[in-house]
């Protein structure tokens, strides 16, 4: 009793946090005017001057209650600081997204999560407590099509070490920021993004190159039975049970 008892305090605190984050996230997108094009989110974190990088990072980390996704903020991203740094940029507010879930997800308990789940979640869950997990995370979080959370959530319900999933997430991360922010770059004709200055528009070369970028990072994993069996499962595009993850 007394277990189901704190079990509930911690969900109903986690429920309140939620819900205060949210609130506060939709306060903050209306006062700033950002709405959901890599162009207003641009303008809004450059007025900012020198926080900028700041901001933008938590713009990235806090992206799910702002109610944008995190292909757009990464693009918006590429726009205003370039690739490379928006790739560091983009990839530290992803990590620090990525912390947040996992380490709330295991301090709410396994029962309460798991209760509030779609049921073809279980599967990831299964995945994510194998020895592969810490490549499950790290694939998941680096494809650029499907959300990123629930491999987050999974990973903080198993017995996986916060250094492990950080490591999976940082790499992961950084391919997902690059894929996309190499996308936004190139949209800006002006070297090093459109910060500062006037876009005049994009750089047909380099968006063929960002394209083809996003193709292989789409493609490649698909291409290798375990890694496309566990994104279909994570898209609900697999009605097949999962094969053993600790099977070779």
């Amino acid at each position: 009793m007394k277990r189901e008892l704190g079990a509930m305090r911690r969900l109903v605190v986690a429920g309140l946090v939620v819900v205060a984050l949210f609130a506060g996230a939709l306060w903050l997108r209306g006062e700033s005017g950002v709405e959901l094009d890599p162009g207003s989110l641009r303008d809004a974190v450059a007025r900012v001057g020198v926080w900028a990088p700041f901001v933008y990072v938590l713009v990235v980390a806090f992206r799910v209650p702002l109610g944008m996704p995190s292909q757009l903020v990464l693009v918006g991203g590429g726009l205003l600081f370039g690739t490379l740094a928006g790739t560091l940029y983009g990839s530290a507010g992803l990590v620090l997204s990525a912390v947040v879930l996992f380490l709330g997800s295991r301090w709410a308990g396994r029962e309460s999560v798991m209760a509030r789940l779609p049921a073809r979640f279980q599967p990831l869950l299964d995945i994510a407590g194998s020895r592969a997990g810490v490549a499950f995370v790290a694939v998941g979080t680096g494809y650029p099509f499907g959300p990123v959370t629930m491999y987050h959530i999974a990973a903080g319900l198993t017995g996986m070490s916060l250094g492990a999933f950080a490591l999976a997430a940082m790499v992961g991360s950084a391919v997902r920021a690059y894929t996309y922010t190499f996308l936004g770059s190139s949209l800006s004709s002006q070297e090093g993004g459109a910060s500062g200055s006037q876009w005049t528009g994009p750089d047909w070369q380099l968006v063929a190159q960002a394209l083809g970028v996003l193709t292989l990072a789409f493609v490649v994993p698909l291409l290798f039975r375990r890694p496309r069996s566990w994104i279909l499962q994570a898209l609900g595009r697999s009605t097949a049970p999962p094969e053993d993850p600790n099977g070779s």
